[in-house]
């Protein structure tokens, strides 16, 4: 009897690196960047916040900019390409690594398993679930709050007025990505990136705020107002990255 060497065809899906092809493969959760955003809805609470509690979230290779200045943005998405519509809120955190300024996010909540896995996968924004809503009340008054796992996160409420607010000076952001290995010894991908927005079509007022934090178990719940700096409600449009690149790569780590 002859023994004869079985033959493999493989599946039908191609896989390159130059081509990705996202993840399930015959349904990815969502589609590749570059995202057009149009006609998000935002509330920004600006506020200066404990140097201490900033480090605290801060990797050592950033360092917060004079003032220790938070910028809490409650976003709602109606319109985004290759995500679809969702919610999301980050503080941002003005930093410098080296040089260069930008600014960091340590938290992001946000509405839909597609933007959680786009934002986590592409660019490594620290994304975790929760949903954002924001209120109109008439007469230039508003109010926005986060839940997660049906607990109420943060609110922040907005009073504005006054001209219009065209342009916005908006800092690159910093974010740190990292994938483990299967066995956690190490990293397959661990780098800083920074990335731009082309944000457009801005519609915003200015005026005072307020924010609190009502899950006290919540890690964002260290960054505490210590003074409100301004609030500020509108809407823009946003085509993101207009650009990226890395910063530090996991090479460049000690051990």
């Amino acid at each position: 009897m002859s023994e004869t060497t079985p033959t493999y065809r493989g599946g039908d899906i191609e896989l390159t690196r130059n081509k990705p092809k996202g993840q399930p493969f015959l349904k990815p959760l969502y589609g590749f960047p570059p995202y057009q955003y149009t006609g998000d809805v935002v509330l920004m609470i600006v506020y200066e916040a404990d140097e201490a509690a900033i480090r605290e979230v801060l990797p050592r290779e950033l360092e917060p900019l004079p003032g220790n200045v938070v910028a809490m943005c409650f976003f709602l998405c109606p319109e985004v390409t290759g995500i679809g519509p969702h919610t999301f809120t980050m503080p941002c955190i003005p930093v410098r690594y080296g040089d260069y300024q930008g600014q960091f996010v340590p938290y992001l909540y946000t509405s839909t398993d597609a933007s959680l896995a786009a934002y986590r996968e592409g660019q490594g924004w620290p994304a975790v679930f929760g949903d954002t809503g924001i209120k109109d009340h008439g007469e230039g008054k508003f109010t926005a709050r986060v839940v997660r796992n049906g607990r109420e996160v943060m609110r922040a409420s907005a009073t504005v007025g006054g001209e219009k607010i065209t342009t916005l000076d908006f800092l690159p952001i910093i974010l740190y990505k990292e994938i483990p290995n299967s066995d956690g010894t190490d990293c397959d991908v661990a780098h800083f990136m920074t990335s731009t927005s082309k944000l457009t079509n801005l519609d915003f007022k200015a005026g005072t705020g307020g924010l609190s934090f009502t899950d006290k178990d919540d890690p964002i719940s260290r960054l505490q107002p210590l003074k409100i700096i301004s609030a500020l409600y509108g809407t823009l449009d946003d085509y993101y990255p207009e650009s990226c690149r890395v910063l530090k790569s996991h090479f460049e780590f000690s051990d």
